[in-house]
This record gives structure tokens, sequence and C-alpha cells, in this order.
């Protein structure tokens, strides 16, 4: 039989993508670690047997490429050089310029290009000469990178394993298998046969339609599990894209992207490419420091970059992690005061996962002049609204000088969501999961009314409490409700509903045309009575909620008023902070905030204070340590001093009040009036 190179091409182009894909993530493994012979072994292979195959089919260009970098790592492996950033450089330009000529065979069935310049840059870096990459034409480099752009949204098939598909037909044969018992059951019914019990015949066609809907469930879960694609599909380019940046940006920078084959729906990966890579570029560009910098702060000169993921039930927590610098919260205070003037009093008291909600926000970046990498692409207001698209989460953490890792919790796939059945009035909603903190007991849990706000408390957090009809006008709510604790981007908040009735995960449909407008809604499922269920945008509803505060509005009216006496509020809990200072400034006081009893003498030293309200336990320097201090200082001796405790303990009142405290009031029975009314009485207030 006559050879036929057609029968070949694309196989070829098949295998020799792929040894291009193993060749980018090699070069990636033998910079971080250039004494590995193993990834030089696997690159010379590849490089061989692309040079090889080409040969046998007649494609010359790839051949004579692919030969010209194998020069330049034997030269690696004889020891003739080390590997540089300039020949990973050329290995990424190489591999962009064989796929483009495999591009050209498909559309014009051969592989010419022009490859004088690129052989010169090959004989030069084979003998450990300088080489530029500057002359070398760019223009396939270029059509390969946009057709790498489009290869997600271009994928029309994909590979089932066989188990898969073996799966479903028994899911199906079990449906036809019940659908002829259901059929004969309909029959005998139908001709009345003397020996059918009737009584037993509604139970029987009850017990068939659940096994029904149960295998027809599956069968559909099933289905959608093969649009699932694995995760690798976007990392292995990107790894190849960020490594190229962070050569560019002049910093020493190890990645750690290991292979990842958790399968998610190809609508995720699409999005997740651009947030992974933007959350890279960030970390490239505000986290990981210049050589010199690290090295005076005491640490490796080389910064790491992770990208790390797992699976956790029908999710994947993904985790881009540095070793840089971490997030300058001051910088991040200074900025958003600048650009929200109005709010810039609450602005200094708010902590660092308050501060967070600026990172979010439209245009904000603490770096005074643009780099190759800020301002390209999307900024983090972007990350977060595509995360939401997914259905995901993304969480902040950062320690100064030590790194910053951003979380992102994903589901698997966007075609089903994961939630509570939750009724609020007259309405039923489902609630999704990944915003659920915790379900609270009404009955148990701690509450307390401040400012006509309803607080409850969860560990030694205090947490406002809202009923979801006062936005989504469900009707009159029940006085015995249950309480679900929702978090998004450190705002955390109570939900009062009627009933939580079920834990669900439903295939989930756009809101139809006329409840689009709906902002605190995004989506609706059927319940087992077929009914529509709208599905809350938690997002939104925090945002909705939290506008409601009855005294946040009280404290914008009385930003202008004339202050008389200043209070001093210590507490190493924000939410306890705030409250309390709100409980002032709306009575006309003007208040400073501190973390610690060292935050608080600072701010005793700075500004005039006229009383002192303060915890017992916080970092650095406790309640009575901070009493103490302030007891030794003569212009401080006759200040009024309030303590709020966790609990009633008798000794921590009477060694207070030994110590010169004039009242200890417990949190238990902590009230707007009783702690109002001792600043008064101890300042003389009329």
């Amino acid at each position: 039989m006559a050879f036929s190179k057609d029968d070949f091409v694309k196989e070829f182009i098949s295998e020799t993508g792929e040894n291009l894909d193993t060749i980018n993530d090699s070069i990636i493994k033998l910079k971080n670690d250039d004494g590995d012979r193993d990834n030089l072994t696997v690159i010379l292979r590849c490089l061989h047997t692309i040079k090889g195959t080409a040969r046998m089919l007649s494609y010359p260009t790839i051949e004579k490429i692919s030969h010209g970098l194998e020069d330049v790592y034997k030269g690696l492996r004889e020891g003739k050089y080390r590997l540089s950033d300039r020949i990973v450089q050329l290995t990424f330009k190489t591999c962009d310029i064989i796929k483009g000529c495999l591009q050209k065979i498909l559309m014009d069935e051969d592989d010419s290009i022009d490859t004088e310049a690129l052989m010169d840059v090959y004989a030069k870096a084979s003998e450990g000469l300088f080489f530029s990459l500057e002359d070398l034409d760019s223009g396939v480099t270029e059509v390969v990178q946009d057709e790498q752009q489009e290869d997600l949204g271009s994928i029309t098939s994909i590979r089932i394993p066989l188990e898969k598909i073996n799966a479903i037909l028994k899911s199906v044969d079990d449906i036809i298998t019940k659908q002829f018992s259901f059929k004969k059951q309909l029959d005998d019914l139908c001709q009345q046969r003397p020996d059918m019990r009737m009584a037993d015949f509604p139970n029987q066609m009850k017990e068939d339609v659940l096994r029904i809907e149960q295998s027809v469930l599956a069968a559909q879960h099933q289905i959608l599990d093969l649009r699932l694609l694995p995760l690798d599909i976007i990392l292995t380019p990107l790894k190849r894209q960020i490594e190229s940046e962070a050569i560019k940006s002049g910093k020493g920078i190890k990645l750690d992207i290991p292979p990842a084959s958790f399968m998610l729906d190809k609508f995720i990966l699409e999005r997740l490419r651009d947030i992974l890579l933007h959350l890279v570029r960030n970390s490239i560009d505000h986290g990981i420091e210049r050589r010199k910098e690290r090295t005076a702060a005491g640490k490796d000169e080389t910064g790491q970059i992770s990208v790390v993921a797992r699976q956790m039930s029908n999710h994947l927590l993904i985790k881009v992690i540095d070793d840089g610098r971490g997030i300058d919260w001051g910088k991040i205070r200074e900025k958003a005061m600048r650009l929200y003037p109005l709010d810039a009093e609450s602005i200094k008291k708010e902590s660092e996962n308050e501060l967070q909600q600026y990172l979010y926000a439209p245009g904000f970046s603490t770096l005074s002049t643009p780099t190759l990498l800020s301002g390209r692409g999307m900024g983090l207001d972007i990350v977060r609204s595509s995360v939401e698209s997914i259905k995901g989460r993304i969480r902040l953490t950062s320690k100064r000088n030590e790194g910053t890792t951003f979380e992102l919790t994903i589901p698997l796939t966007v075609a089903t969501q994961e939630g509570l059945f939750i009724r609020s009035g007259d309405m039923k909603f489902m609630l999704p999961a990944e915003y659920v903190l915790e379900l609270a007991d009404n009955e148990n849990v701690p509450k307390t009314m401040i400012q006509d706000q309803t607080f409850i408390k969860l560990g030694d957090r205090l947490i406002p409490v809202y009923n979801l009809s006062s936005i989504l006008g469900s009707g009159k709510s029940s006085p015995s409700f249950h309480i679900v604790v929702v978090e998004y981007l450190e705002s955390c908040i109570g939900i009062m509903v009627d009933s939580v009735d079920q834990y669900e995960n439903l295939v989930t449909s756009p809101l139809p045309k006329i409840m689009q407008s709906m902002r605190s809604l995004r989506g609706i499922v059927f319940d087992e009575n077929y009914s529509i269920i709208p599905v809350l945008n938690i997002p939104d509803i925090i945002q909705r909620l939290k506008k409601l505060v009855a005294y946040d509005l009280k404290k914008s009216r009385v930003k202008g008023m004339k202050k008389t006496y200043s209070v001093l509020v210590v507490d190493d809990s924000a939410t306890t902070r705030e409250i309390e200072a709100a409980i002032f400034e709306s009575s006309g006081y003007a208040v400073e905030t501190a973390v610690d009893g060292v935050d608080a003498l600072n701010k005793l030293n700075e500004k005039h204070i006229d009383a002192v309200i303060t915890d017992i336990a916080m970092p650095r320097m406790d309640g009575i340590m901070l009493l103490s201090n302030i007891r030794r200082q003569e212009q401080y001796n006759g200040m009024p001093v309030i303590v709020v405790s966790g609990a009633y303990d008798p000794e921590a009142r009477k060694q207070f009040l030994d110590a010169g405290a004039q009242a200890f009031i417990v949190k238990s029975d902590f009230q707007r009036g009783n702690l109002l009314q001792a600043v008064e009485e101890l300042l003389n207030v009329r």
C-alpha cells in the first residue's frame, strides 16, 4: 500500500502540540532547578521526536527549527553555559513559532516561513554568545497567541471515559424499566383486573414515580458532568504566559503551578483563566519585591508564587500565594480616604478586614505610576464580579513583609446550585450554600438591641440581624423565626427567615425576563412540586440590608455637630468598636478608637480624651495594664475609665475597681442606655 502523508498529518499536529506543551512545562521546572537533568532530558527527547517526525513527513522548517533549539540544549547538557532567562524566552518563542507552522500546515499544507534570523540566534546561543530576540519576526507568534486565546472557546468535542457512558446507560435502563412497570400498572387499572387491590395502587404508583424521578435526576447530573474539562487545559498555557511575564518583570521569581486534573465546567474554565492570570500578575507586580529589597528584608532574593488547587466536595479551592511584601493597609486606608472623603472619619477606624472592600472598588490602586503589568486586563473589581458570575467566592489574607494569599472557592459546574430552601413570609427561596456561615438557634443565641438594631453574638463577634422580608416584600413574617448567618467579602450578617426547609443540589435556570430586573435574585430552580423557586443573590442582599442600619443614619446626621466631650473606645473586636463608637457619636460625642492598650496610650498622647471605655483581654497590652499606665500619669489620674467585660467575673471587677476604674459593665447586660448613663454621670454631663 502506498504511503500517504495526509494519513498522518492530523496525528503529527496533535503529537507535536503535546510535545510543545511538555517542553514549555519542563523548561519552567528546569528554570526553577537548573541542576535537574531529568527535565533537560525530557526537553531534548521532545525536540528530537519533533525533528524526526517532521523529517519523515517532509516539513523542513519545523525540522530545522527543532534541530536549532536542540543544539542550544545540547550545549546546556555539555556544560558550555548555564540556563538563562534569555534561553527560556527563546524556548517559549520557538514553541510559538512551531505552533504557527502547524497552523500553516492546516491552512496551506506547507510549513515554510523565513527562519534566517532565528537560525542566527540558535547559532549564537549554542556557542554561549549574546543574542537578541527583538529582531525575530513576531507575526507567526501573534497568530498562535490569538489561537490560544480561542482554544477553550472553540472546543466542540471532548473525550469521554467509557465508565461515564456506561453509568448513563445504566440510568437510562433504570428509567426504561420503571417506565414499563408504570405502564403495566396503568394497563391493569384500565382493565380493572379482579385480582388487583385498588387500595395498594396509589402507593405503588407514588413509589414508581419517585424512582423514575430519581433516575431521571441521576441521568441529568451524569450528562451535565460530560461538559466538564480538566483544570490543566487552562493551567498548561497559563504557566508559559506567566513565566514569560515574570521574566520580563526583571524580578527573581520562582513559579510553582503543579498539574491539576480536576474537572470543571467549560463555562467556568473560560472565566477562571483570566481570573488566575490577573491574580498572578497582581502578585508579580504588587507583591514580589526587587532582589535588593528582599535581601535587605532578610528574605531569599528569589520570590515564590504558587497556584495550588484541591477539591472539596462539589467545589474547587484554588489559592494564589506569594511571599512578597504583603499589603500595606496604611496605604489602603489613605487611598480610601482620598477616594471617599465624606467617609474619611469612619475609614480611619476600620480594621484591616473592613479595609479589604476598597481593594475591590473600581479603579482602586496604590501604585503611583503604572507598570508594564498594572493597568492591563482586569482590576480586582472585575476579578470579584467574574468570580461571582461563576458562583464563586474570593477571600484575601495578607501579612506585612510575609506575603498575600487569594483564595478562590469555585463550584465544579454552574449548571447546578447547592443551597437551603428557606421561607420568608408567603414566599420560598433558595439561599446559595457558598455564602452560608452558620445556622443560628434563635431560641438560644444571645441577642441585644443597640440603636434599634438587633445583634446576635457568635463567638467573639457581634453580628447585625435583618429580616429578609424588609427588602423582598415577601409578606409578614412569623414571630418564630430562624437566623441564617451569611458572609461575603468579610461582611457578615444574620438573615431572619420563617423556616429553613431542606438542603438541595438542583439544576439552575436563568431568571425569566419578567424577573431579570430584580438584582436580589440570580436564577431559579424547581422544587419537588415543580414550583419556580428564586435563588437569592447574597452579595446584593447584604449590600441592601446594611443600608437599613439605623445607627448608620444617625451617624451621618451628627457628623457636623459640635462635640463637647471626647471618648476613647479600646477593644480588639472591630464590631464592638464600631457599635460603641456609633452609640457615642449619635449622642454628640467625639470618638477615637484603639485596638489594644498600646494603641490607646498613643492616642491619649496625641489627642484630648475625656473618658476611656476599655475591654479586658487584648493583644500586646490588656485592659488592666492600660488602666495602670493611665493612673501612673498625673494628667490622666482623674480621667474616667469604664471597663466593658465579656462576662461577669467578680475577681476581675474587684481588680479593676481597685486599680482605679470607675465602672464595670458586662457585655451580656450591655445596653446603649447604661453605657451612656455611666459616662454622663462620670463626666457630669447635663
